[in-house]
This record gives structure tokens, sequence and C-alpha cells, in this order.
């Protein structure tokens, strides 16, 4: 017979062990041995489990504190009991668990606190959301990851991105269909909202939308047309203020020799109708005025409700990104402009907003010559860029992102979460954005890969290719199979479990499920991300030099991640789901790999030396290169990145004094076929006088010194602003931003 353990070990039945536990008992109580006793329920246990194959340690001892109970030895039962429990709580001080939950209530472990970068895990409900996610990631662990997914995430190949909700069936992202939400109204739970009347109206539901949603999901929450969502109520907003006007101004509002028309029809009254401006010339730039000013308040609110919002633990916002550029109606391009007017104005106290991360979508005809009907917007947006890191720029005209492009329809213009995620392809022809998302991602460590095959260890002369991609098959089938695992349990979810989002539709046909009806036959036109980390030290342990350093390096990179897509091509074809190559964005990620790699093939200079790997296909941070190389260099990585990616370069100076080279940086990004791209810059604060900009050791503005109150040093982590780098980011990205060297 064997014994089941507490942590799943079988060990041979031995009655001598339940003797000697029992005699201690005894010896506590009684002070001296009885063994004759002890001997008898030794063998009481024995015969009580006489042809099991197997019993536990739990089972065992509830048979001794029965049998001592029933012959007259309650108190002999009491202590047995209390050294059970002693052991159990010794056993478990020892155990995983408890040792995160010291570091997190202890704040011994500052890394674990910030692994997200948008939560404040320091305070209370910070520590509280960190020590139940630990348990929920060792549950997934333990009991219900695959083995082979397991073990691959404890040797260092495979990362699973948000562990802590694989149980839950929790999905990650989605572009919420604002247009549909507003015009019909909807219910958060608590009670249903109304269709709104004006822009004011609209843009706060916007920010109740957003927060009702980012609780049904784990990731983020975008506005894939803002612009054009948003442009009806400008128009509602226009017409109030035009009848307000009427009854102000009455017939003193005509222009002259106009003869009064009595009412006005609705479908009259909107802002490019020039007749109406000729006729009522007063009451139109009233109520042109109006509007303006309104749709600026409106955008002023937004900005501020989505970052001072906090309704997840720790106090995080909702990660909102908001989409736009391309309206060119005059209501939607008022949305634009006072998106970015508000952006530039700041928040209270003038200092940068972290959230909504912003996105202008770039197209040529639309934006991006003179005379275009918005690349006034587009400079602004360069404007902006230059001050407050937002927006980012997304290009409708790269290869990948044109295909899709309808322009009868604006849900098919390409959008992105800030982090960089997009879904915009569906194998099931819903190839539009808003009311879908990702589901989840799994990324694969290059690096160790790239150590296991190539040069770096001395073993070889040259890199035993044909087992790199051997072994990278082996863990991409892996990773793969981990999100086909994870998705069954997403897809068995009742609709009630994201309540929201699908009762509301914000999910599209989410709202024509009964709470109990499961979700696959919606999420299914979702994506599922295979993602990478480190292609740069992959290639210099492959070879010697990586893709920034030699063309034959950067030949190899190129050919390495063509075969991760055409293996998730296939992947896809295989099991009839929208399985997506990713450059995944590592935050938490960042600095684990590298340690994991470090304790197993110890410093190795360029791969491993520093505390970070290099996010997805990028060129290093610290490795020095003209601007404009850089963007070539990554340029044909994007095309084959279809759950997404992102370039940057950073600047040397302040950006602000220059946006004519700023925007020729972007545009030379956009006609190079990059998807997505961002500039970065540092933004320093000074809190005593509000001076933003570039501080050194004192404020240009009022001359304080770094010792007489911290300045504020915001920088961009994986897609988003956070805050102040030095106490938000973990100690891999806070070395990453040290080690970043500028382009230009």
């Amino acid at each position: 017979m064997k014994v089941m353990k507490r942590d799943g070990c079988l060990v041979k039945f031995e009655t001598s062990r339940i003797v000697e536990a029992v005699d201690k008992a005894f010896m506590a109580v009684e002070g001296v041995s009885r063994k004759d006793a002890s001997l008898r329920i030794g063998d009481e246990v024995a015969h009580a489990t006489a042809g099991m194959e197997e019993v536990s340690v739990e089972e065992i001892q509830d048979i001794v504190v029965a049998h001592l109970q029933s012959t007259g030895y309650p108190e002999v039962a009491a202590a047995y009991q209390h050294y059970r429990e002693a052991r159990d709580l010794e056993r478990m001080r020892r155990g995983e668990l408890y040792k995160i939950s010291r570091d997190v209530i202890g704040v011994t472990n500052l890394d674990l606190l910030r692994e997200n970068a948008n939560l404040n895990g320091e305070s209370f409900s910070g520590k509280m959301s960190r020590i139940g996610s630990e348990y929920a990631k060792w549950m997934a662990s333990k009991f219900i990851l695959p083995s082979e997914l397991t073990r691959a995430v404890r040797d260092g190949y495979v990362y699973v991105h948000d562990l802590d909700q694989y149980a839950l069936g929790t999905t990650n992202c989605i572009y919420i269909p604002f247009d549909r939400l507003l015009a019909k109204g909807f219910n958060t739970g608590n009670g249903s909202v109304r269709p709104p009347q004006s822009i004011m109206t609209a843009v706060a539901l916007v920010a109740i939308i957003f927060q009702s949603q980012q609780n049904s999901q784990f990731g983020g929450v975008s506005g894939n047309k803002i612009d054009w969502d948003l442009a009806p109520y400008v128009g509602k907003s226009f017409r109030r203020h035009f009848r307000k006007g009427l009854a102000y101004f009455g017939e003193a509002g005509l222009g002259e020799d106009q003869p009064y028309e009595g009412d006005l029809q609705d479908h009259e009254i909107y802002i490019d109708n020039e007749q109406l401006k000729d006729m009522y010339p007063r009451i139109y730039h009233y109520a042109y005025n109006e509007t303006v000013n309104e749709t600026k308040q409106a955008a002023e609110s937004l900005i501020h409700n989505l970052n001072t919002m906090s309704s997840r633990a720790g106090g995080q916002i909702p990660f909102t990104s908001l989409n736009y550029g391309m309206c060119t109606s005059t209501e939607g391009r008022l949305v634009s402009h006072a998106l970015l007017d508000a952006t530039m104005k700041g928040l209270g106290g003038g200092e940068t907003p972290i959230f909504p991360q912003h996105i202008f979508q770039c197209k040529q005809g639309i934006n991006q010559a003179e005379g275009e009907p918005n690349y006034d917007l587009f400079l602004k947006a360069v404007e902006c860029s230059s001050c407050r890191l937002y927006p980012n720029f997304v290009n409708v005209d790269a290869s990948f992102n044109l295909v899709y492009y309808n322009p009868g329809d604006p849900d098919t213009i390409i959008a992105t979460m800030g982090c960089r995620t997009r879904t915009i392809s569906d194998r099931f022809g819903r190839n539009r954005l808003s009311g879908k998302g990702n589901l989840s991602f799994n990324t694969i460590n290059l690096v160790r890969l790239g150590i296991e095959h190539g040069i770096v260890q001395g073993k070889r002369e040259v890199p035993d290719l044909h087992c790199f991609y051997q072994q990278l098959d082996q863990y991409m089938s892996i990773a793969v199979e981990g999100l086909i695992h994870r998705y069954e349990l997403q897809a068995d979810q009742p609709a009630k479990a994201s309540d929201f989002m699908m009762r509301e539709g914000v999910w599209e046909g989410g709202e024509a499920l009964a709470p109990e009806d499961k979700v696959r036959e919606l999420i299914k036109h979702g994506t599922l991300a295979l993602g990478f980390i480190g292609l740069a030290e992959c290639l210099k342990a492959l070879t010697g030099r990586h893709h920034g350093d030699d063309e034959n390096s950067r030949g190899l990179g190129i050919e390495i991640i063509r075969h991760m897509r055409r293996f998730c091509d296939a992947a896809s074809e295989r099991y009839n789901l929208n399985i997506t190559l990713f450059a995944t964005p590592a935050e938490g990620l960042s600095g684990k790999f590298t340690k994991l790699d470090r304790q197993t093939f110890g410093v190795i200079q360029g791969v491993t030396d520093r505390e970070y790997y290099t996010n997805s296909f990028h060129i290093p941070v610290y490795y020095p290169m003209a601007a404009y190389r850089k963007i070539r260099s990554e340029a044909p990585f994007h095309e084959l990145c279809n759950a997404g990616a992102i370039s940057y370069v950073e600047l040397d100076g302040n950006a602000r004094q220059n946006t004519a080279a700023f925007r020729d940086i972007v545009q030379f990004a956009l006609q190079q076929n990059i998807g997505y791209f961002s500039v970065n810059h540092p933004v320093d604060r000074c809190p005593a006088c509000n001076y933003e900009g570039i501080i050194g050791s004192a404020c240009p503005g009022c001359g304080a010194l770094e010792a007489d109150g911290n300045f504020q040093r915001l920088r961009r982590v994986t897609g988003y602003l956070t805050g102040n780098y030095t106490e938000r980011f973990n100690s891999a990205k806070q070395a990453e931003v040290r080690d970043r060297v500028k382009h230009l």
C-alpha cells in the first residue's frame, strides 16, 4: 500500500511512523510514553486501510483522531490534532504561496509589486490584488495548465501572459462599438442609460462604457474610430445650441433682407448648411461657437475621467486607447481637434495624461499632405506627440492594413490597442474591428534557443540552425496547444460571466445570448496570439552579431520570424481559429527570462549580461544607430507580425522645438511600410513650478534641485506611458530606460 503525501508524492506505508506520532501526543499530554496504546492505534490504522492500494495522509490522520477519541483519550486526540495542524502550518510557511504573500505584505520584492506599471502595488488594494493574482497563477500552474506547457514555462522556453486569469476563462482586450452602444443606450447592471443628446453627455457615457467594459476582461479597451462614433453627437449639440439661439435672438438673428422662415426641421440644422449660415448668421455663429466650446469641454472631461476613475484593484485606471484622424466631416474633425487640444493642455496641473493612449490613423489622400482635408489634424498630432508622447501613429496605407480598408466603412480603418495589438483579420469573414478583440497570448523565449544552438558557448563554429528550427517548432507547438487549451476554457464560459460585454453586445452578437449560453460561437472571431521576445539576443547567441550590427544576421532574423508566421498560419488552418504572430510587448516578462537563462548559462556578454531582453524584433535599445536606418532595419518585420508590432526611435533634446523633423521621421516610417510607429523622448516635470520638458539635476523653470523634491520623469513602457518610471517600472524596465541611446 502507498501513502499519498500532500505534495502528491507516493511513499510506502509504514506503521512505525504512525506509532511514533501518536506516542509524541501521549508524551505531550501525560508526560510518559504509551507504546502499547500507540501500537494498538497503529494496528487499527493498518486494519482499517487493509486492501487499499492508496491512502492519503489526511485519511490516516482522521482514523487516528477517531480511534483516540473512541478509546477514552480525547485530550491526546486534541494534542495529536494540534501537532498535525502545527506541522501543516510549518509546511505552509515553507511553501511558495506563503513566501509570495510575505514579500508582498512586507514590500520586499519590488519587481513582483511592479509587474504591472499601471498598478500601485504598494497600496493596500494593490497588495490585495497581487496576493490574489499570485494565488491564481499558482493554482493554474499546479492544476490547470497542460503538463507540457507547465514544463516549458518552468524551463524558461515559454511564458503564459496573464496566467492569473487562465482558470477563469477571461479574455484579453476589445475594440468597443461606441456607435451602437450610444445610439441604443445601455445598461451597466445597476441601471439603464438613455441615448445621449449632446456631445458632452456622449463623452461622459464613453468613460462609463470604458469603465464598465474593462471589468469584463483583463486587458485593454479601445475605441477604433472615436471621431466617427462621436460626430453625430456634435451635430446634436449644434442643433440644440441653434434652437437655443433662435429663442434668444429671434428675428434679430436673421441676415439682412432674409425673411423669417418659421420652424426649421432637424434635418435642416447642421454645421455644413451654408444656406443656414447665410440666413441666420448671428444664430449660426453662436451655435457653432457654443458647439466648439462644448466639444472641447467634453474632451477635457474625458481625459480627466480616464485618468482618475480607478476601478481595478491597486488604483488601476482602465487601459484605454482612442484611434482617430480619418473622419473628414466637420463634426468628426471637431472631435479630433478637441482630443488633441485637451491632451496638449494636460491635466489639472498641466501634467501629461497617462491615459487614454492616442493613436492617429494616417492615410494618404486624407491627412498626409498639404491640401488634404485632415492634414492640419496630422500636424497637430505631431505637435501633440512632440510634447506629450501621444499620439502614436498607425499606418492605414501599410500593405497589410490597406487590404482590409473599405472607404465606405470606417470600421475597416486599421486601429490598434495602445500596446500594439492588431485584430482586424478574421478567417470567419468579420474583417473589421469593433466588437471583437484578442483572447490571449503566449510568448516564446528565442534567446534560450539561440544560446543552445548558437556559437556563443564555444561548442560549435557555426550555428546549428536545423536543431534550432526543430526546437523552435517544438515549443511553438506547445505554446499554441496551450492557447487552444485556454480557448476551450474561454469558449465554455456562460455569457453572464462577462456580463456587460455580452449582455450589451460590446462583443458583437452577445446581446442575443441568454445568460447561461456559451460564448464559443462569438469569441471564435477573436485572435489567439503567439509572441516572441529577444530576437536581438537570439541572433547574437546564434551568430555573434545581432541584426542591427550585421546584414547577414538581419536576414536570418527575418527568416526566423517568417518561419514563425508560417507556423501560425498553418496552425490557423489546423485548428480553424485566428492564430496570429505577435511582437510581444514585454513589461513584467522582460527580466524574467533573463534571470532564468542566467541561472542556466551564466552571464554571456551581449546576451544575458543585462537585466532585460530586447522586446520582440527591436534593435537593442543600447545600440547606436541613426533613426532612419533603425526604421529601415525594423520595417520588414511589421508585415510578418499580423497580431501587432510597433517600432520606436529615441529623440535627443526637446522634441517640441523641432516638430518639422518629428513629422519627417513619422512620415518616413509610414513610407517604409511600418504598421505602427512612435517617437520616444524624455518628458520630465517639476512639481514645484509645473515646468515640463527636459530636466537635468536642476529645474530650468525654478531652479529646484532633485533633492528638493522628486522630479517626475515620464517614459513609455510597452506602448503606454506610466507615471514616474523610477517608481512604477520594474528593475528590468528601469535598466532598459537607462540604456536607451538616442537615434536623432
